[in-house]
């Protein structure tokens, strides 16, 4: 069954298909568990993080007018939760956390998140070749070289580049358009080794 997009998910919840709301949070998991962990919550925090959102989400789907604007609301509530599991945090040990403010987030950091949760989404939505290709490339924190990357796709060094682009196309297809462009993928693979 492909995907159903967020609209569809918000419908198919709202009449009370629980596969529904398991595909709704499993797409927006990794989103809403990004943001106490980039606030440096510890992890019991973090769970009750995601355990609150996912309480408001179910009582506040009803009142979500633009599908297109989940993701925002998602990183807002979100982010509300973390400032107040924060404070509860700061109350027992305020040296452990960074300090937590109660504005709203930065334009920036929310359109950042909403990226990042984009980009994750495409990511999951193409082959697990043109995947496993792409993080090693781009997510890989020990930054192989190309000889390393090949051996490990068990591919010729030199079709490396050219499935690089097959993937970054594929992925292309799957972002909104906003994002769609900055995912060229020409000058920004890692330099050969």
């Amino acid at each position: 069954m492909p995907a159903r997009d967020d609209e569809r998910l918000i419908r198919d919840c709202l009449d009370g298909d629980e596969s529904a709301w398991n595909e709704l949070i499993e797409r927006y998991a990794p989103l809403i568990w990004s943001i106490p962990r980039r606030y440096g919550l510890k992890s019991a925090a973090a769970e009750d993080v995601f355990a609150d959102v996912c309480l408001i989400l179910v009582r506040s789907l009803k009142n979500i007018r633009d599908p297109k604007a989940l993701p925002k609301w998602i990183i807002q509530a979100t982010t509300r939760a973390t400032w107040e599991a924060g404070r509860r945090e700061t109350r027992h040990k305020s040296e452990d956390l960074p300090e937590l403010t109660g504005a709203a987030p930065p334009g920036e950091f929310v359109e950042a998140l909403e990226a990042e949760h984009h980009v994750r989404r495409a990511l999951a939505g193409i082959s697990e070749r043109c995947r496993r290709l792409l993080e090693l490339l781009y997510f890989d924190t020990e930054t192989p070289s190309y000889d390393d990357i090949a051996a490990k796709m068990a591919m010729p060094r030199g079709s490396l580049g050219p499935t690089r682009r097959r993937c970054l196309d594929k992925m292309r297809e799957k972002l909104p358009a906003a994002l769609a462009g900055d995912v060229s993928g020409r000058g920004q693979a890692p330099p050969e080794k």
